[in-house]
């Protein structure tokens, strides 16, 4: 008896269990072996718990994932405030796709989330501080920011599909533009002509997209504060 005191006094109190330490051991497990592989029993063992103690701080799987995720989507990455707010901008929206190329599996689950998950909402208040700072109404700047989270969102889930699935567009974009240049070129000739440049490099076309979108908010900052909607006219980029 008093060795078995003796031997639990020698042994170091576990730490409390809350969300924090339980978000740690799974973002261990997701970055050690994936997300798929990712369950409740795992998560127990790398915290030297018992796994149905989790249920006491998350009612599901899901509902851990989703903060997860969130917490993942939160890093922020390090710009040079020396840089033109177009770079800044750029090179932030580059960061932001990239989380979701880099955990597929949680994006997919945040993006089905309402918008009012904390990161995303610090995400929505820095974003639109600066279209504001820029010169922006409200109005307008409430509008940009919801075409860029289209262009991350979108683009980001998107290349993460294709890559996921070793899509031929992108094993074998030669194939792809040659199966384009031999369309008739009677019915298809804008098709054929932009064949050999069809199927770009991913990460080229996002910058690409992205250049448009900078473009149309240096065009709105040029214009003043109209506010968009009214005409075609009013200072909002039309296609």
């Amino acid at each position: 008896m008093e060795e078995r005191a003796a031997h639990e006094a020698a042994e170091p109190p576990r730490a409390r269990l809350d969300r924090e330490r339980i978000l740690d051991a799974a973002e261990a497990v997701a970055a050690r072996e994936g997300v798929g592989r990712l369950t409740m029993r795992r998560i127990g063992a790398e915290l030297g718990s018992d796994p149905t103690a989790i249920y006491r701080h998350f009612r599901s799987k899901d509902e851990l994932l989703v903060q997860l995720a969130d917490r993942l989507f939160g890093t922020e990455i390090e710009v040079d405030p020396s840089l033109p707010w177009r770079e800044q901008l750029k090179i932030e929206l580059r960061h932001a796709m990239y989380r979701y190329r880099s955990h597929p599996e949680l994006a997919r689950l945040l993006a089905v989330q309402p918008d009012d998950t904390p990161s995303l909402q610090r995400i929505a208040e820095r974003n639109l501080q600066t279209l504001t700072e820029l010169g922006l109404t409200d109005a307008q700047a409430a509008m940009v920011f919801q075409v860029i989270e289209n262009h991350v969102v979108g683009t980001g889930l998107y290349f993460a599909h294709v890559e996921d699935a070793n899509d031929p567009r992108l094993r074998d974009p030669d194939a792809m533009r040659r199966a384009y240049a031999l369309l008739p070129a009677d019915r298809f000739p804008n098709a054929v002509r932009a064949a050999a440049h069809l199927f770009p490099d991913l990460d080229a076309s996002f910058d690409f997209g992205s250049d448009l979108i900078l473009d149309a908010i240096e065009r709105l900052v040029a214009e003043g504060g109209d506010e968009p909607g009214s005409t075609p006219t009013d200072g909002v980029p039309t296609p």
